[in-house]
């Protein structure tokens, strides 16, 4: 999709010194990826205290696979 945005030469710049990409677009779609996977790690890391595993389970449902493949 094409898309104009005004970004600040700067911030293009480093991100293509960043990313080392074949061009601009490459460049700055390498960064927004990036930026998606760190946005969804913080919203999984605050998860971490609000879901509770029972690692017992877990483990025995894991052997169980093991053993039954």
């Amino acid at each position: 999709m094409r898309t104009t945005i005004n970004l600040p030469d700067s911030i293009i710049k480093e991100t293509e010194s960043l990313y080392s990409a074949s061009t601009r677009s490459k460049a700055i779609e390498n960064a927004l990826k990036d930026a998606i996977r760190f946005k969804k790690l913080q919203l999984l890391i605050q998860l971490k205290s609000k879901i509770h595993f029972d690692e017992d389970a877990i483990r025995n449902l894991r052997e169980k696979e093991i053993y039954e493949n």
